[in-house]
């Protein structure tokens, strides 16, 4: 695989990861601010997100090897003089024979419109989201450019013996550069598709895509937390058979995730998920009704995947299947957990949005509302 094509399948690989990981505090985020999410509203943020991680690995990567005579090999030196990159692209030009075609196509040409176009995106991503000044968002890509070439030429902090990748202080002005363009471009990520516009206090219809971002959200806190326990220094099993010292890695976190998640729905009436993406019971859970929602749900999941054998597993594959695809063919996208505890599903912003309008009402009409 090539330098040029390496770094980019790493970055979606890693951004992918990283989806996965913080696709929890993202949704409770957008959920909050703006109301819910929609496609367009994920897709430019993994965009964003795949950008922020390129900018690494088209910086840092491929990695060499370490060796005896690295710097002999490898040491890339800086380049401190400003306005260099004229007299590389002259050089260049003149060895292909001149004309316009060379001064347009010649590497050192494409090195400077490259170091701009990796900077337009974080300019416009500043200026869109976080709707800063165009100045601030110039300096901003100034630091990042710094900070990238600083880490280069002090071979990632000192990781190698020598910089492997040259410092130039003409990236530093194509980066800044590219950053001021890309926060005058910022208005062109308002076409992006999808972006709906949406109040945090409007309630949203209960969908299937968001019943099943609810069920994604338990499973990434199920799963995370229970491979937490890996990282838990434990004591040496005295036995000296390992089953004990297996179990509290292991099947202690899955317990003790699934104990957490049985305590927010008693405290709640629904799972870590739900309240992630605002939804809630119809009419109000009791705790008999609460305990069935966690068996039928990640609690009870969870636990399963305690079990010995190969019957476990398929139980838990089937009942993740059935959970699933219960969804969209039970009324009101209730699923299997709430159809057996007998509720209907709703946006928790439902009962407040009623609250709300029997305030105005009194307001308006200067008498108490009956109770």
């Amino acid at each position: 695989m090539s330098t040029t094509v390496f770094p980019a399948y790493a970055a979606v690989l890693f951004a992918t990861g990283l989806a996965v990981l913080l696709v929890v505090p993202f949704t409770a985020i957008q959920y909050r601010r703006r109301g819910g999410l929609t496609v367009g509203i994920v897709a430019l943020h993994f965009l964003v997100l795949v950008y922020l991680v390129a900018l690494a690995t088209y910086t840092l990567l491929p990695l060499p090897p370490r060796t005896a005579d690295f710097c002999s090999v490898h040491d890339a030196g800086a380049q401190l003089v400003p306005g260099q990159f004229v007299s590389d692209i002259v050089r260049e030009a003149g060895l292909r024979g001149g004309g316009l075609t060379a001064y347009l196509r010649n590497p050192a040409t494409l090195q400077v419109v490259f170091n701009v176009a990796l900077f337009v995106p974080l300019g416009m991503v500043l200026r869109y989201f976080r709707r800063v000044p165009v100045w601030v968002a110039t300096l901003i890509g100034l630091g990042a450019s710094l900070l990238i070439e600083t880490t280069q030429i002090t071979g990632i902090w000192f990781l190698y013996p020598c910089a492997y990748r040259l410092f130039d202080v003409d990236d530093l002005l194509a980066n800044t550069a590219g950053a001021l363009i890309g926060a005058f471009l910022a208005p062109l990520l308002r076409v992006f598709p999808g972006q709906v516009p949406m109040r945090p206090t409007d309630p949203r219809r209960v969908t299937v895509l968001r019943r099943w971002l609810g069920m994604t959200c338990d499973w990434v806190v199920v799963t995370f937390g229970s491979l937490a326990g890996a990282f838990v220094p434990v004591a040496a099993d005295p036995r000296g058979s390992g089953a004990l010292e297996a179990f509290l890695r292991g099947g202690a976190s899955v317990l003790v995730v699934a104990v957490l998640q049985l305590v927010w729905v008693l405290a709640s009436g629904r799972t870590i998920g739900e309240t992630i993406v605002r939804l809630e019971p119809r009419p109000p859970a009791g705790v008999l009704g609460r305990v069935l929602r966690w068996v039928l749900g990640t609690g009870g999941y969870a636990l399963l995947t305690l079990g010995q054998g190969p019957v476990w597993p398929v139980l838990l594959a089937v009942g993740v299947v059935v959970s699933i695809a219960a969804v969209p063919f039970t009324r009101g996208r209730r699923g299997l957990a709430y159809v057996a505890a007998r509720w209907d599903v709703q946006d928790d912003r439902e009962a407040t949005g009623t609250a709300t309008e029997r305030a105005r009402t009194v307001a308006s009409d200067g008498v108490r509302a009956p109770d």
